[in-house]
């Protein structure tokens, strides 16, 4: 029974779902159906590309920090603070 949406599996989503062989590749979401396994993988690839997004806004953050701090720090005023 998908762990989702509680349909129960096919007889081909148990036999892929069942590794009688041990080469195979095991399945990701193997308690879940096709489209549940399939949500699941795209939530988690959607998760993935916000986090890299999130990622690459903190850095470019950081270095414009960094670039105020450097151009405020080297005018000429700069020698009379403390």
């Amino acid at each position: 029974m998908c762990a989702d949406c509680r349909q129960k599996f096919t007889d081909g989503r148990w036999k892929a779902v069942d590794r009688s062989d041990w080469s195979q590749r095991l399945q990701s979401h193997p308690d879940r159906c096709e489209d549940c396994q399939s949500r699941a993988v795209a939530a988690e690839q959607q998760a993935e590309a916000d986090e890299h997004e999130r990622q690459e806004q903190e850095r470019l953050r950081l270095e414009a920090e960094e670039e105020a701090a450097a151009q405020k720090a080297g005018g000429w005023l700069s020698r009379f603070r403390t």
